[in-house]
């Protein structure tokens, strides 16, 4: 009721349209002129709903995000570093020692209800809607901390404290509950705005003129399978010298017969028109291809993927594709394309989350496996680490592992071919003597 409310401003017009339908095309066609007609009131979540395009490019952003494991490390003090897992004793009281691993564990899953992947999935599509997510970090002396989503909807009321600082946010959750949140417990990440410092601008709102063009031809669609024939064209009559007068009442007795049958819903819809009196059938009705509607399907995703700098070819425009360049492009994407995103929340994580679980950032953090993305096949890893060891790399029982097959006795010594040898072995191994040579027949040996 509330989005027709703001569509059409009445309930009583939006009744009478679905009162005076005569079927689905009739219905929808209306109502995506009304989209179309008010898209500029329309918010962030609706056209989400109504927009495939914009859908399609904001999922699949979300979605490849979510998907990478998110490690927890150790700094070390010679320089290197050590992952840390969830169950790891820390021998001290800076990662919560009653509470091993608790960021692993945190990382894996954030609250009782949802683990990370849905919990970055859902504030990544808030960040690319809205241009601002909010987290809050439940902390109870008896359970584990937990962090929580804060839908941008659900936020009815906001306290600053100055620009950059929020003391207090008040929300409405989907069953009309109202809460206060302490600005102490939230972490608030926002984009850019050239005139507030407060809050982002929304991606969204460049795209509405875009948005509105896929609405309308989304429109005239739909009025195309309503108004039917379902064959777009004229029907020409022989002069009246050649074929005598056309009476009125057999023009309506034609009409009516041609949009009882051949009309959407007829009996004979979309079969083949019989005409008299040598009647022609001339097609006028412009073809997909004429009208560009394929372009223009292509423009309106292509446009939303370069609005959220996203190669094309990545969600679904294949015109140029091949396989070199579909690897360049997923190479290219978790570098250049999504490398800010997934740089934003690291830093979030490790400068404001780990802060507010009394953990020491400078000591511990938390990375996006990236390696698991940016990889190649198994043919091409084994290439190059057999390359960069000189030798095999893996045990028997090792492989076997990898094919959920039972370990071999004797299985886990690296076999190692008789014609590879290591410096090391070379140096400081016995050599063999070279073997005597047999004297010649009758003589001494050279």
């Amino acid at each position: 009721m509330g989005i027709f409310s703001r569509l059409f401003g009445r309930l009583e017009e939006t009744a009478a349209i679905v009162a005076n339908s005569d079927d689905e095309y009739m219905f929808s066609a209306p109502i995506f002129t009304a989209l179309a007609r008010d898209v500029d009131k329309l918010g962030a979540a609706e056209l989400y709903a109504q927009q495939p395009h914009l859908r399609t490019v904001v999922t699949f952003i979300a979605e490849q995000i979510a998907a990478v494991s998110l490690h927890t490390f150790e700094h070390k003090p010679d320089g290197g570093r050590e992952r840390v897992r969830i169950g790891d004793e820390t021998g001290d009281d800076s990662l919560y020692a009653d509470r091993p691993g608790l960021v692993p564990q945190l990382m894996q899953k954030p609250n009782k209800h949802q683990l990370m992947q849905d919990l970055l999935r859902a504030s990544i599509l808030d960040y690319l809607l809205f241009d601002e997510f909010m987290w809050a970090i439940d902390e109870a002396p008896d359970k584990l901390p937990e962090i929580v989503r804060i839908p941008v909807s659900w936020i009815i009321g906001r306290k600053w404290k100055d620009p950059w600082t929020l003391k207090a946010i008040r929300i409405r959750d989907n069953r009309g509950y109202v809460r206060e949140y302490s600005g102490e417990k939230l972490i608030h990440v926002h984009g850019y705005n050239p005139e507030y410092e407060e809050i982002g601008v929304s991606p969204v709102d460049s795209l509405k003129e875009t948005l509105r063009e896929q609405l309308q031809a989304a429109s005239y669609r739909s009025e195309l399978w309503r108004n039917g024939p379902r064959l777009g064209g004229v029907i020409t009559r022989p002069p009246e010298k050649d074929v005598g007068k056309w009476s009125p009442e057999g023009r309506r007795r034609f009409k009516a017969s041609l949009a009882a049958q051949y009309s959407a819903g007829g009996s004979n819809a979309g079969g083949t028109m019989v005409l008299e009196d040598g009647m022609k059938f001339e097609p006028q009705h412009l073809n997909a291809k004429d009208e560009q509607l394929p372009e223009m399907t292509k423009l309106s995703l292509s446009t939303v993927a370069q609005v959220y700098h996203v190669n094309p070819t990545m969600v679904g425009l294949l015109d140029n594709a091949n396989y070199s360049n579909v690897q360049a492009f997923r190479q290219s994407l978790y570098v250049d394309s999504l490398g800010p995103l997934i740089k934003q929340i690291e830093g979030t994580i490790n400068s404001f989350v780990l802060p507010m679980l009394k953990v020491d950032e400078t000591r511990y953090y938390v990375e996006f496996n990236l390696e698991e993305k940016l990889r190649g096949n198994f043919e091409e890893q084994a290439a190059m680490q057999t390359a960069a060891a000189g030798g095999p790399w893996m045990t028997i029982n090792e492989v076997r592992a990898m094919r959920n097959l039972p370990a071999l006795e004797g299985g886990d010594d690296l076999i190692r071919p008789l014609n590879v040898t290591t410096a090391t072995a070379d140096q400081g191994e016995p050599q063999d003597p070279p073997p005597a040579l047999n004297p010649a027949p009758g003589g001494d040996p050279p």
